[in-house]
């Protein structure tokens, strides 16, 4: 693909880009020296490639803060070019373009928006009025690495003679039915007092940021549906309502429990008792499997189960994850269209293949029929406008964890009761858009 785009020479140009102040969200996009390890070498490649093909060197600055922030917004309003590329937290970025203070990559000159190595459901959900203003794809291995994923006890299952859910998935009879019969058959009261407690082996464990979020989607629902010139909420369906009935019953159950506490999955309560050996099942964004090679017990990857055995697997891609932006500010569009589509072919070629082939793949899964489960998972990614433009969607898609907290089983009363505001919030949004392209 490299062939199609100029090799122009920029004179030794310093391209600068802010990203959000957290170790993995800054190597996602830069290495500062080969060190070994398969996917920080792919990623000093990528860009090193990069500089050289264009005579550019790039740097980053680190924000404030790892999480919502919108440090960028201060010097773009006063005019200020400094950053070529801003990489926030993928609802600050929504933020920036909300406000009209970035640019419409159906502008950008040299990116392609109908390759694969930008994420296609990405580029068509994300389409606002006027233009498309934040995307990501091959340039991100966290857009992998942000995608739900199910893990499961292989030493359960080979303790209780039952065979691995592999086969089950690629017959399409992965569904959340079978996983709730597994979760209910193979948990285990080891001290038989009759109760869960902590030395006994549950059958799932969860975050509320993710179990709740991943079965609303894995009913096939959105939170917004873009049509051709709509912006249509699609939070309640009988299909929405009939998978929260399912997973709020296994929830309620006593060999199922969800952490509504902890602030993150990579500390909380589920992760760690997946880690110790203390549930059959967990819910992670794939990333995770990283964190647990060190894990005793060994485990496998599974796409979330699905409602009906006739759906598709689907996986949600966390808001959390980095968007990309290019300021208004931008001194040089055409530059970093080049930069951009340059990064994103040879993520493709280095850093997908590192992050996903090798460290997940090969070391850390285990097996290659967690390979396959990868391969699904990450075909069937799904980006949501309305839970990354928070301020559109945030009626419903902030609240999906409030559902968890209080096992709430009136979904239909749920969604009515924030209909009309949600409402309310998505047209303000959109008005902003409609009084730019008017102006």
């Amino acid at each position: 693909p490299l062939a199609d785009i100029p090799v122009i020479d920029y004179e030794g140009y310093e391209f600068q880009m802010m990203i959000r102040n957290a170790e993995n969200w800054i190597e996602d996009q830069i290495a500062e020296e080969m060190t070994g390890e398969v996917v920080n070498d792919a990623v000093f490649k990528r860009n090193t490639e990069t500089e050289e093909r264009y005579n550019i060197t790039i740097s980053h600055t680190p924000s404030s803060h790892h999480n919502f922030e919108t440090d960028a917004k201060p010097l773009i309003l006063a005019g200020d070019s400094t950053y070529d590329l801003v990489v926030p937290h993928a609802r600050a970025a929504f933020n920036y373009a909300n406000e009209g203070l970035v640019l419409d990559w159906n502008t950008l000159k040299y990116v392609d928006l109908t390759k694969t190595y930008w994420d296609q459901d990405a580029v068509e959900s994300f389409q606002m009025p006027g233009g498309l203003f934040c995307l990501t794809g091959d340039i991100s291995h966290e857009s992998v690495g942000a995608s739900n994923a199910m893990l499961f006890n292989k030493d359960y299952f080979d303790d209780n003679g039952i065979e691995y859910p592999y086969e089950l998935v690629k017959e399409g009879g992965w569904t959340v039915d079978v996983f709730t019969e597994m979760a209910e058959t193979y948990s285990r009261d080891v001290d038989g007092d009759g109760a869960f407690t902590d030395k006994d082996i549950y059958g799932y464990a969860s975050f509320y940021w993710i179990g709740a979020i991943q079965a609303f989607y894995s009913s096939g629902a959105r939170v917004i549906e873009k049509g051709s010139d709509t912006y249509e909420f699609s939070v309640y369906s009988e299909r929405s309502e009939k998978m929260f009935e399912k997973f709020f019953a296994l929830l309620n159950a006593p060999y199922a429990i969800m952490d509504t506490t902890s602030d993150n999955s990579f500390d909380c309560t589920s992760t760690t008792m997946f880690r110790e050996g203390r549930s059959l099942f967990t819910d992670v964004n794939i990333t995770l499997v990283i964190n647990l090679r060190e894990m005793d017990q060994s485990f496998g990857v599974l796409p979330w189960p699905k409602l009906e055995e006739a759906d598709d697997y689907v996986a949600n891609v966390d808001a959390g994850t980095n968007l990309f932006i290019v300021p208004i500010t931008n001194s040089d569009p055409d530059r970093t269209s080049l930069v951009l589509e340059t990064l994103a072919i040879l993520g493709r070629a280095y850093t997908i293949p590192a992050y996903y082939d090798v460290a997940l793949k090969t070391r850390d899964s285990r097996d290659e029929e967690s390979a396959e489960m990868l391969d699904i998972i990450v075909a069937n990614r799904v980006f949501d406008l309305g839970y990354y433009n928070e301020p559109m969607g945030s009626s419903y898609a902030s609240h999906f964890a409030e559902l968890a907290k209080n096992k709430t089983t009136d979904f239909t009363s749920w969604y009515d009761g924030k209909l009309k505001g949600a409402e309310t919030a998505r047209d303000k949004v959109l008005k902003q858009y409609y009084d730019r392209m008017e102006g």
